[in-house]
Parts: structure tokens; sequence; C-alpha cells
């Protein structure tokens, strides 16, 4: 029994919450137990000592040379580790595949295993400030999405595929041209409901495509009957999880991504350790050090049925609010126009501001889409295909610090606002508005604080 208490020390990193936790400085060399109750250090090989009623955690942490082969390796979220440059050994092929007890704040299966540490590693050391930034986001959405996926029946801890899929912003866009919060493809969009064309985008709706990404997980889970699985088809669709469990007779996901079984790709290996990860880490941020984190409050809003193309402008002058706030509390609209041949389309407005708008919806004329084709002009065609993704982005950043050609906005900073928040508004990035204005910490900011925001010159921004 010592004898293989000791290599189970040596091979695995097992993590048990609520257990006080290993520094991380320790080494799989120190071959130290922590036990939670009395937190006295015992020599691993001497298990005779631990009472057999102690809760325990082994912590093993990784030696200072596989840390820093992870930091050299660990380019993207996408690419975790390279199977042709780094050894992976299984959990299943050393001792049976350990579960972390389901604890009651959980309700999708929550498995401990190297990956998982990896992608908690990831999130919390490699990409520890845009991962602030999403979780910073999350509180718009999450007791929206939570609702939804509780109303059908689904685990609402499944929300947090956002967090991986695209940090809560609704205008994510992927090199496969998936979009949005939930990163719909296309053809995935329109089956389930979410109407796309050029005036429109409803992957860009927090709400509906919400609703639809609750549908397709529900209906994954119908056909693999296991949330991991499902959410592995999130990643990969439907057919290339049934695929690889007709070629490897394995319903089991920690199989199926075993690194000798080369069918699914990398991404989708790592989608359900990037969940977990993710999950545990939103779930208790404080715990792996988020004790920083300023959440955006939810965005307040009331919806109005809109029967005809309307022109956002007029809509905005009618109910007394910017063209702005209508646009950020609307993303899924491509143009300033609502959608043509949509009787029953839902505009957001903020709240308050509903029955000034519907008093004034009849006096406020519409336009036909052709006048709206004609304003919009010609679809815009996009760069070069040859240009590569990083050439894309440093053309855009350029022009978003060209500074000496856009009209300068004083703005002074209200109570409760954030620097987020006030990007949105005004559609810059918000790296952009934080150098501008020689900001350390984008998260604090003070009532009255004048910030200088950049506009195109043929913008008409107004400062409210």
């Amino acid at each position: 029994m010592k004898k293989n208490m000791l290599a189970l020390v040596v091979s695995l990193t097992i993590l048990i919450p609520n257990i006080i936790q290993a520094d991380q400085s320790q080494t799989v060399l120190d071959q130290k137990i922590e036990v939670a109750d009395s937190a006295q250090i015992i020599d691993a090989a001497d298990t005779a000592q631990i009472p057999d009623d102690t809760q325990i955690v082994v912590i093993v942490n990784p030696t200072p040379e596989q840390i820093l082969s992870l930091d050299k390796q660990i380019l993207s979220p996408e690419t975790i580790i390279d199977e042709g440059t780094q050894e992976e050994t299984s959990l299943a092929e050393e001792v049976e595949e350990i579960e972390v007890p389901v604890l009651a704040t959980f309700d999708i299966p929550m498995t401990m295993n190297e990956k998982v540490e990896i992608y908690i590693h990831y999130f919390t050391n490699r990409i520890r400030d845009k991962f602030s930034t999403w979780l910073g986001r999350s509180e718009m959405y999450l007791p929206m999405m939570k609702k939804t996926f509780r109303e059908k029946g689904l685990p609402e801890d499944l929300t947090y595929l956002v967090l991986i899929e695209s940090g809560f912003n609704n205008k994510a866009y992927s090199r496969a041209k998936a979009t949005g919060q939930w990163q719909f493809m296309k053809g995935t969009g329109k089956r389930y409901g979410l109407r796309i064309d050029r005036w429109i985008d409803e992957r860009r709706d927090p709400e509906k495509a919400t609703e639809a990404a609750a549908e397709y997980l529900g209906d994954l889970y119908g056909l693999f009957n296991d949330w991991h699985l499902a959410a592995a088809g999130y990643n990969a669709g439907e057919g290339k999880i049934g695929r690889a469990i007709k070629k490897y007779k394995t319903v089991d996901f920690w199989q199926l991504s075993q690194p000798k079984y080369k069918y699914l790709r990398r991404e989708t290996k790592d989608y359900v350790p990037k969940l977990i990860a993710a999950a545990m880490i939103a779930k208790e941020p404080a715990k792996y050090g988020f004790d920083d984190i300023e959440y955006h409050p939810s965005l307040a809003c009331e919806k109005v049925t809109i029967n005809r193309m309307t022109d956002l402008r007029d809509i905005a002058s009618a109910a007394e609010c910017s063209l702005e706030d209508i646009q950020i509390l609307n993303p899924e609209l491509k143009t300033r126009f609502t959608p043509p041949n949509y009787p029953d389309y839902e505009l957001n407005v903020p709240m308050g501001k509903k029955e000034i708008l519907e008093d004034k919806l009849a006096s406020i004329s519409g336009v036909s889409e052709k006048v709206a084709l004609r304003e919009v002009g010609p679809e815009k065609q996009g760069v070069s295909r040859k240009k590569s993704s990083r050439a894309k982005r440093v053309q855009s950043q350029s022009v978003s610090m060209d500074t000496a050609s856009k009209r300068v906005i004083n703005y002074i900073v209200k109570e409760g606002e954030t620097l987020w928040g006030i990007a949105a508004k005004y559609s810059v990035d918000v790296r952009h508005l934080a150098s501008w204005n020689n900001l350390r910490n984008k998260h604090q900011l003070k009532k009255g604080q004048r910030l200088n925001i950049y506009v195109g010159r043929d913008t008409d921004k107004k400062v409210s």
C-alpha cells in the first residue's frame, strides 16, 4: 500500500476543492502530503501516520523542467501540447481515472487530470489579463444564459462554454467564420432558427444565440447521453464525434482524447479540459488569484416590437437616447437599420424608454430596402484573403491609433462607468482608449475623470 501511494504521488496531480492546497513552488521531489485537518506535513512513504478518517489532498506540482517545457509550448488556447515534441501520458494508462467528486456547486462532471491542470495554469498565468476581462464581461450575460439553460433542463454550468468560445464578446469572429458569443457557424445557426443575412446576424444576439445553443447542446446530449461528449460535439460537430466513437469503440471522452487515437483534432481533445478549467476558475475566481475582477453590470433594457424597416437614428431620437445606446443593445444589427421582412422584430431600448418610443412609433416613417441599400452602399468585400491574419490586425491597429486624422472627444467619467463600457459606447478598442489616456489599470476609473476619445471626423458621437 505504501509503495502504491508513493507511485501515485510521483505520477499524479490530484486537486480536490475546499482542501488546503500546496504551494506552487513545491515539486514532486518533496514527496509531501498536506493533511487538511491539521496541516501537518507527513513523509509520503509513511502513510501509516494518516488517520483513516482524515480528508487529504495530494498535490504534486510539475518539476521546474516541466514548467519550462510547458511555457515554451503553450502558444495559444488551441495549441497546448504538441504531440510530436512532448510525450503525453494518459492517466488511464497509469492508474484508474480519478474523478473529482461532483460538488453541489457544479452540475457537469468535473474530471481532474493533467490537461485540466495545464489549462488552469494557462488561464491563471499565460493569459491572466485576458481571462480577467472575460470574467468581467461574463456577468453581463450569465444570469440570462443560466436562466435559459435551467428552463430547458440543461446544466447551468455549460454556459461557461462561452468563456472559451468568445470571452463573452458578441462580435467575436473566428477564422472558420463562426461568430457571436456562442461561435455558431452559419449553417448550424440557421438550422437552429437564427436569421443571418446582410441586415442582421442573430448569432450576435445574446438571447437568441443562447436559446439556439441550449437546443443544440440538448440535441447533442440526446445523441451521446454524456455531457463531455456533448461539449466535444459542440466543438467538432456531432458527426465527427459519432465517427470517433464508432472507430475506437468507446463512449468515454477521455479515451477518445488519448494521444494514440488520432482521429479527433487537438482542439477537440482539449475542449472539455478547457471547459472544466474555465468553470472551476469562474466559480471561485479568488481561489485562483482573480480577486480584483470588475464585473460589468447587466445591460438593462426593454423590448419594443418594430413592424417595418426603420432608421435607428429616428428610433434613437424618438426614444430620447443616443444612437450608440441602441447599437450597443442590439449587436445583431449589421447596419443602421432594423431588418426588412421581419414584422415581429424586437428591438432593445434602454430602461425607461419603451413607453416614450411606443408613443411616437406611429409618427416614424419607415425606410424601403432600396433606400437603405443606397445609404449603406455596396456590401464590403473585405481585405484580400492573401493577407495574413497578423497583417490584418496590424493594419487595423494602425488605423485605430492614427489619432491625427480623428476627432477628439473630451469625455467626463460618470459614476459607475468602466473603461470597457465607454469603449463600447464609442466603438473604439479598449486598449487604444487606455493608451490614449496613459491608463495602467484598465478597470479603475473615478467619477469626474477626463478621457480623450478619438473617433472618425464623420461620426456624430454624442456625450450623454
